[in-house]
């Protein structure tokens, strides 16, 4: 059977005592004069968070709370993300074009093949694996929202 020293059950009774009364003696304090709760103005937004504003959002974040998008939404955007192909804005601008046309502008060696080459493909959007799809919709089902 189990043997323990008489000092370790008393100072067990004792801290169990303690720890109990203690709890209760904060339980009734608080229930007798409850602390009073200054709610910000953004709370009843919280649970619509489309709604909210830049403001109240940043506020919220100040505060700890996250009010941003969830992992979920962000995997969503993420699957449905739309590429858009478009060669580099400096080839647009027309600093570049100045940059290229005169004649007086010294490129560095080591640069050289780069400025003079074509402007590159953009390539094309990559697939994501089934299995990286499917671990996904895994994660989303596993999540609990409460």
């Amino acid at each position: 059977s189990l043997q323990v020293p008489a000092g370790l059950t008393i100072y067990w009774f004792v801290s169990n005592i303690f720890s109990l009364s203690q709890s209760l003696i904060v339980k009734a304090y608080y229930a007798a004069n409850p602390p009073e709760i200054e709610l910000p103005d953004y709370w009843e937004s919280l649970d619509d968070l489309e709604n909210m504003t830049p403001e109240e959002k940043r506020k919220a974040a100040e505060a700890g709370i996250n009010a941003g998008p969830s992992f979920n939404d962000l995997i969503d955007e993420a699957n449905n993300h739309l590429v858009v192909k478009r060669p580099p804005l400096r080839y647009e601008s027309d600093a570049w074009g100045r940059v290229l046309a005169s004649e007086s502008t010294s490129i560095p060696s080591q640069l050289e093949e780069w400025v003079s080459k074509a402007p590159p493909s953009v390539p094309e959007p990559i697939e994501i694996p089934a299995e990286l799809s499917s671990a996904a919709t895994a994660a989303e089902s596993a999540e609990v929202r409460p």
